[in-house]
């Protein structure tokens, strides 16, 4: 009771804060360049169920895994490992874990373990890799530099009556920069991006990044966002000469018949280092080193891009996933109420 308890608060945090983003969204449909946010969600790990006093597993037989088949990819030095059938086994200091999916590495002394360092274990026991570059082929056969050492231990079960999950936690929120429709507006200081890459705005923290072209000429002559933050060129700040200016396709930014500058036009190789600042800007993320590169966008003078959100379809996820939240209201109650059961009626026999 406790761990559906568990299960079904973790569920309702995990909507209740999907429910914000999607009204984060909905209150930007209209704000131009904004991107719409999307949060991820992970599975807590799932658990086998099994029957009480009963023969567990039965080794599949053929070289182990060879029955079965896995897949694996890698990841720098971290491997994920999933059977077709069957259960890798990992030594935890609760006892034995199978799992169909792993993802384990070489530790110091060479022994393959999961990032929490619980031990994979191979027909013979523990795996040791003697510090060599690790590989899994299909039938679970590990080779360390070539050399087969051991292959990955699949178990059977016999008892299992069906995976338990521990319910679901929220990841992280990706911004999904799917390009937004242009639309006209005949200012001459209005400018969209169409395609990749970004703006590049000067402010008090420092160079930021941007999709809203939405300009202006500030007192003294500088091209600044609506926050006054000054546009950079491949120059340095720009400066306009009267009321009113040119902009090509190749972002060459023109007063009158002279070219003043080039607009600064980048790009990111991996947008999940950027993160959202508020008034429309990028930033990269702190601790990252990522650098942006310079682009060659396409510049469309008197349009602006539009959000990318959009609002029936966020409207529909919304109603979703306030029943779901709803739901798990009510499992919370239900479990509640039987917690109280268990402690007033039951005990007392």
């Amino acid at each position: 009771m406790i761990r559906g308890l568990y299960i079904s608060a973790s569920s309702a945090i995990a909507e209740a804060k999907r429910i914000d983003v999607i009204a984060n969204n909905i209150a930007n449909v209209n704000t131009s360049g904004y991107k719409k946010d999307v949060m991820v969600t992970q599975n807590f790990p799932e658990i086998l169920i099994s029957r009480i006093n009963d023969r567990f597993d039965k080794d599949l037989k053929g070289g182990g895994a060879s029955g079965s088949g896995t897949t694996g990819e890698t990841d720098g030095d971290l491997y994920t490992a999933e059977a077709r059938s069957g259960y890798f086994n990992v030594e935890t200091p609760l006892g034995i874990s199978r799992s169909r999916s792993i993802r384990f590495m070489a530790d110091e002394e060479g022994f393959l373990v999961t990032p929490q360092g619980n031990y994979i274990l191979g027909q013979k026991g523990r795996i040791n890799t003697g510090g060599a570059d690790i590989t899994v082929d299909e039938t679970g056969q590990v080779l360390a530099g070539g050399t087969a050492v051991d292959r990955l231990k699949v178990s059977n079960p016999l008892n299992v009556l069906g995976h338990l999950s521990y319910g679901i936690h929220s990841s992280e929120i990706m911004i999904d920069f799917e390009q937004g429709q242009l639309n006209s507006t005949g200012n001459s200081f209005d400018l969209a991006l169409r395609g990749k890459g970004f703006f590049c705005i000067d402010t008090p923290e420092g160079e930021r990044y941007t999709r809203n072209g939405s300009f202006a000429k500030d007192a003294e002559g500088w091209l600044v966002t609506k926050e006054g933050y000054r546009v950079l060129g491949e120059g340095g700040y720009i400066m306009i000469d009267g009321s009113d200016m040119t902009v090509n396709e190749k972002g060459e930014v023109f007063s009158g018949a002279q070219l003043v500058d080039k607009l600064k036009l980048v790009d990111f190789d991996d947008y999940k280092v950027l993160r959202k600042e508020g008034n429309g800007l990028i930033k990269i993320a702190e601790g990252v080193e990522a650098e942006p590169v310079i682009t060659a966008g396409m510049i469309q003078q008197g349009f602006l891009e539009g959000s990318n959100v959009n609002s029936v379809k966020e409207m529909v996820e919304m109603l979703t996933m306030m029943r779901t939240y709803e739901a798990n209201q009510k499992m919370i109650k239900i479990h509640d109420e039987l917690i109280g059961k268990a402690v007033n009626e039951i005990a007392r026999f």
